[in-house]
């Protein structure tokens, strides 16, 4: 078998190419189990206020409430984070270092190395047990977590590379 070359490829990391990940990895069903936190946080905000708020000193009552009230915000904080989730991710994305930078994407015989100013990842082919293929990516299962590439900006040989490497 004869050594490819390296495929090169160079794009911006925007909104657009964020939207792009959060369609193609997200898990997007809302489970019981992810209202714990908020469900916690309101319980715990309550008990604050009802039971020790009533029971504490006057000079401790006041900040009792305090405390009370910031787990409730907390917990109406989580759950506006599921229910608009897709918008809350994308939005924290935005924020990052990593928004509107160019990355350079290099596909070669050890696996795919990204690069920017603020991201050094490389992902090697042996630590991908699974791939997933769709329209517009790739999702590469890694041992914990799960890595995309774009197929934007990538040649149908370096795409068929990548097929041909995680047979």
């Amino acid at each position: 078998m004869t050594t490819q070359p390296p495929f090169k490829t160079e794009f911006t990391i925007d909104k657009a190419y964020f939207e792009e990940c959060f369609d193609q990895t997200a898990n997007q069903t809302t489970e019981p189990k992810m209202f714990t936190k908020a469900a916690i946080f309101g319980v715990v905000g309550l008990a604050l206020i009802t039971v020790i708020g009533s029971n504490a000193s006057a000079e401790n009552r006041e900040m009792v409430y305090y405390l009370g009230y910031f787990a409730i915000g907390l917990a109406v904080l989580e759950l506006l984070s599921i229910k608009f989730k897709r918008t809350w991710w994308l939005w924290r994305q935005q924020m990052s270092k990593a928004a509107n930078n160019k990355v350079t994407v290099t596909i070669d015989e050890t696996g795919i190395h990204s690069q920017s100013q603020y991201v050094n990842q490389m992902v090697n082919w042996q630590d991908v047990y699974r791939l997933h293929e769709s329209e517009v990516g790739f999702t590469l299962q890694l041992k914990q977590t799960q890595s995309y590439l774009s197929k934007r900006g990538l040649s149908e040989a370096a795409c068929d590379f990548i097929r041909q490497k995680l047979k």
